[in-house]
């Protein structure tokens, strides 16, 4: 039997990281799950059928970036898909952020991505792999209390383009869901008000059709928000 494709998820202890994993064991991937709590982690791995590690990961640092390259190539030997996922949230007025919380949101959705594909680039090159940045539907658009997010956001949809431009042997989709029913931002799953939200099992099948989207086309960006509240542009 062939050795399945691999692919590499951030975040992925949880929420859509989680959702993610699952969808990726489901269409026969191999996985390397990174996230900061690897009981987490553990509990996810433990929940797939599919080969898996599990390793801590902090995206705002380079060595544990590079520490977890190392222990999934050495584990895996190639790389297929990277879904670049780990980020965070924090909303409130501009001159209410301390410049602390304003570096921390470009630290882990702007440096921590870009750091997280440069060390897993080479081997997604040779396998013209799948990247996806998971995004935002506000990477082009901006809304009270939003700005430094947004402006990662904007960031990020970015480098995104910027990967693509550079290397065309890969495919880089920008996956901008809207309002999620996950754990960010402080935010508990299922909690009251959120009812209306997407499901993080929904924003995971778009994950999926990318997947099984045929080689001769390339998906750049795909936006989904929750059908049950008001558009927003």
């Amino acid at each position: 039997m062939p050795n399945p494709k691999v692919a590499v998820v951030t975040g992925a202890s949880r929420g859509l990281g989680a959702a993610f994993a699952r969808v990726l064991a489901e269409e026969g991937y191999a996985l390397a799950l990174g996230a900061r709590t690897l009981s987490d982690l553990e509990r996810v791995a433990a929940s797939l059928d599919a080969p898996s590690l599990t390793h801590p990961l902090d995206v705002t640092v380079p060595g544990s970036v590079d520490a977890f390259r190392e222990v999934t190539l050495a584990r895996f030997g190639r790389v297929d898909a990277l879904i670049v996922n780990a980020g965070i949230g924090l909303f409130k007025p501009l001159e209410a952020f301390t410049p602390q919380e304003f570096e921390q949101l470009f630290a882990v959705n702007v440096t921590g991505a870009w750091l997280t594909v440069r060390a897993f680039l080479e081997p997604l090159k040779a396998a013209r792999g799948l990247v996806v940045m998971v995004s935002s539907d506000v990477s082009t658009r901006v809304f009270p209390t939003g700005g430094p997010y947004c402006a990662t956001k904007f960031a990020l949809r970015a480098l995104a383009r910027t990967l693509q431009l550079e290397h065309p042997e890969l495919r880089v989709l920008e996956l901008r869901p809207g309002a999620t029913d996950t754990y960010f931002a402080g935010s508990e799953e299922g909690a009251s008000g959120k009812e209306a939200y997407l499901k993080a099992a929904t924003v995971a099948e778009a994950l999926r059709f990318a997947l099984r989207l045929p080689q001769d086309a390339r998906l750049e960006e795909l936006a989904l928000r929750p059908a049950a509240l008001e558009p927003v542009y």
